[in-house]
């Protein structure tokens, strides 16, 4: 958008230019004619009387130039404020955009720390239950060995006060 604006600006630029030096070169070009005018006729009372109406006409041609410029200058103005105004906006949107983008991957990131961090207690979690349920095990082995043990014991006592 920065380069649209830019070429925008410059053609405005461009044609300002153009106008206000056609507009000049016509205001000059009519005084000028005007004036050839007046002293071809020579030194005459008639030259008086025209020189006398050509004197309002003069002033208006100029004033009439004069106007169409600054008409001109103020389209030319309005152009290039409409273009940076158009610049500022387009900034604006991108810098929200990134803003945005930004957010979200902040939003992304979190939501990943705390998926890991969830997964690290429940393998944690996991890890006690499993060495609780194998000490319960090996408990529960021990208990068993021991009861069998003094099984056998009670059955070879048995045993050998039956052979007595």
């Amino acid at each position: 958008m920065p380069v649209k604006s830019h070429k925008a600006t410059e053609v405005v630029g461009d044609a300002l230019g153009t106008v206000e030096a056609a507009a000049a070169v016509a205001g000059s070009r009519v005084r000028q004619g005007l004036s050839e005018a007046v002293t071809a006729i020579g030194s005459s009372k008639a030259a008086g009387r025209v020189e006398k109406q050509a004197r309002p006409l003069k002033k208006a041609a100029a004033k009439k130039a004069k106007s169409i410029k600054k008409t001109i200058k103020k389209q030319a103005t309005v152009a290039k404020r409409k273009a940076s105004t158009a610049k500022k906006i387009g900034k604006k949107r991108v810098a929200v955009a990134k803003r945005k983008v930004t957010g979200g991957e902040k939003a992304a990131q979190k939501k990943a720390t705390v998926a890991k961090r969830k997964a690290t207690t429940a393998k944690k979690t996991a890890k006690k239950q499993v060495g609780v349920a194998k000490r319960k095990v090996t408990g529960a082995k021990k208990t068993a060995k021991k009861r069998a043990t003094g099984a056998k014991k009670a059955v070879k006592k048995q045993a050998t006060v039956a052979k007595r």
